[in-house]
């Protein structure tokens, strides 16, 4: 006990401004939700965005660096864990083989889209799988997750978290535009949301106006995408590695160990697949995890230097708006074709 409240007493500091800098972020957004009737900004974005002014108007006293760290790297792998308690894990099985090729196909072609265009551009593979990472899965949880194995600077993720986060906000704007102008019907306008709409909360706010046969198939894609962090991170750590070992041959043959949020996480899914929580308990557990994501989020904005953020100048940019566009139009051909009119209704 003598030894845990000086480390306590360590973190509280930077704790307690990441906290407050999530309330802050949560509240903003609810007024936000309020004066336009749609969640705007969710709190994920603003607690990032409120971290980073507190971080870059002036300097932060280093008591506060700590606790701070805490938070982004501790307390975010614990709220990746709590994600897989958003499952309703019975219901994943009725995606049906349309919506498992949907999104297999989407997340298989925007990390090659991402690795292509960033090569292009000259960006180091790592800023590229995390990009590609965000757009494919789950936006700023999947980023941080996948870095695990990735192993990107701290600047590449928190330049990543951002750049996904704003895309996915115009999504949820733009989606119900093009449904308008295309005549779009439920199911295509839901399974392309679902497929290519970077956050949970993005796909609920694109869809949620429009039908609940749109909502609920919209929510499966995207909770099936979530799903498959699992795998993807798998493959990713090969993809690392044998990159690795090509570079440098005499590279050990020691295995490297995925991180154990990753494995909690996929526990947390099974779980809730075999012993489904009552509705009551599920819901405290997801706001529970909404509010340390908030609090993690609000502590990576505080770890972030614009100035070194800006050294990246504009090519992260290019690639974050090239693989907005492309997961956007891919996954508008691909829904048309598997859920339109004279589609591949068997599967």
């Amino acid at each position: 006990m003598s030894r845990i409240l000086p480390s306590l007493r360590l973190l509280l500091p930077g704790m307690a401004l990441s906290i407050i800098l999530a309330i802050l972020a949560t509240l903003t957004s609810r007024e936000i939700a309020k004066l336009t009737g749609i969640a705007v900004a969710g709190p994920i974005l603003l607690a990032i965005l409120f971290g980073i002014v507190v971080r870059n108007v002036r300097p932060l006293p280093v008591s506060l660096d700590p606790g701070i760290s805490f938070s982004f790297r501790t307390l975010l792998r614990v709220g990746i864990v709590g994600l897989g308690f958003d499952f309703s894990a019975r219901a994943l099985a009725g995606i049906g083989l349309r919506g498992l090729i949907l999104d297999l196909s989407i997340i298989a072609s925007v990390y090659l889209a991402a690795l292509w265009f960033g090569r292009l551009r000259g960006l180091p593979d790592s800023l590229s799988l995390l990009l590609g990472t965000g757009t494919a899965i789950c936006g700023a949880s999947a980023i941080v997750a996948a870095n695990g194995v990735i192993r990107g600077k701290d600047e590449e993720v928190a330049y990543s978290v951002a750049t996904v986060t704003l895309f996915g906000t115009l999504s949820m704007f733009l989606y119900p535009v093009v449904r308008r102008l295309l005549h779009l019907p439920p199911e295509v306008y839901g399974a392309w949301s679902g497929a290519s709409i970077h956050e949970i909360g993005q796909v609920v706010g694109a869809t949620l106006p429009y039908s609940k046969e749109a909502l609920e198939l919209a929510t499966l894609l995207k909770l099936t995408r979530v799903a498959l962090l699992l795998p993807v991170i798998l493959l990713l750590e090969a993809y690392v590695l044998a990159r690795a070992r090509s570079e440098n041959p005499s590279l050990a043959r020691g295995k490297r160990h995925v991180p154990w949020f990753v494995g909690a996480f996929a526990g947390v899914v099974l779980l809730n697949f075999l012993l489904p929580l009552p509705p009551g308990i599920l819901h405290l557990l997801q706001g529970g995890d909404a509010a340390i994501l908030a609090v993690a989020m609000a502590a990576m904005g505080l770890e972030t230097h614009l100035s070194r953020i800006l050294r990246f100048g504009v090519r992260p940019l290019a690639s974050g708006v090239f693989l907005w566009l492309f997961v956007s139009v891919t996954g508008l051909a691909l829904a048309m074709l598997l859920y339109g009119h004279g589609s591949l209704a068997a599967l």
